[in-house]
């Protein structure tokens, strides 16, 4: 059975979600992942009513544009700045830098979760 869309008030459905449910869950997880990093982010204003945050990573920079309702989840915590210099990354080489960034997490999870503990 194939994805069936269809149009619900100004937005697609794919029958469970909305396009902007899933823009708001994909702005909030990226939000909280730069809350939990904070000291690695920046945030600049861009067009109207929207800003873009910056998440350095070891695996290249990563940004999203988030609405302006969102800001402040973060204002308060990460620096401003209207001098951060984009990378040229684009769609696909932000995912791959999520999925190294995954990796690398659990890769180290791993690791701790196999390493003897003192006294065993």
């Amino acid at each position: 059975m194939g994805k069936k869309f269809e149009i619900v008030g100004k937005d697609i459905s794919d029958g469970y979600h909305t396009f902007d449910e899933l823009y708001d869950h994909r702005c909030l997880l990226y939000i909280h992942l730069c809350q939990l990093n904070h000291l690695l982010c920046t945030w600049r204003p861009d067009f109207d009513g929207w800003f873009v945050l910056y998440f350095e990573t070891p695996q290249g920079q990563i940004s999203y544009h988030c609405p302006n309702h969102y800001l402040y989840l973060v204002e308060p915590l990460i620096r401003k700045s209207e001098n951060t210099v984009f990378d040229g990354h684009v769609s696909t080489t932000v995912a791959a830098r999520i999925e190294r960034m995954a990796v690398t997490f659990m890769n180290d999870r791993l690791t701790q979760i196999s390493a003897p503990q003192k006294g065993e």
